[in-house]
């Protein structure tokens, strides 16, 4: 079974990857589609925080996750497709290329702009980085 890869994260670009998927979702029929949803790391500056509070913030942000991934998951649900979906914590373009390999994905399915038009302007956009991080197709859905 191969395995395809769509990062979601709630944008208008993200939502027609996912209907992209479905609207074809005859080339996708014994594939597992791995739904991730990837949250900033937390950046703390300083000592104020104990572990507790950061493992509080942590957990938060994976329940935050889990609301974007909900939505794709509504999305495919009655489809026929299989899918999994997974919360993740950190740079998304990193948390994406291992996500590939871990999930041993042969294509990568997404948007072309993502929630962060700030980041996109100073970074790049989180679609060309993964495009440069991953050693499998990317599939860019505008």
């Amino acid at each position: 079974m191969e395995n395809v890869l769509v990062p979601f994260d709630e944008s208008k670009s993200a939502r027609r990857a996912i209907q992209y998927v479905i609207d074809r979702a005859q080339l996708f029929a014994g594939q597992k589609l791995h739904i991730i949803n990837v949250q900033d790391e937390v950046k703390v500056f300083g000592d104020c925080l104990t572990q507790s509070m950061i493992d509080e913030m942590h957990e938060s942000a994976i329940a935050y996750s889990s609301e974007f991934t909900a939505s794709a998951a509504a999305m495919l649900e009655g489809t026929g497709l299989r899918f999994e979906t997974h919360e993740l914590i950190g740079d998304a373009p990193s948390e994406i290329a291992k996500a590939v390999k871990e999930y041993d994905c042969h294509l990568v399915v997404m948007g072309t702009r993502g929630m962060s038009k700030l980041g996109n302007l100073l970074m790049g956009s989180v679609a060309t980085r993964v495009i440069h991080e991953v050693d499998v197709p990317v599939l860019l859905v505008k």
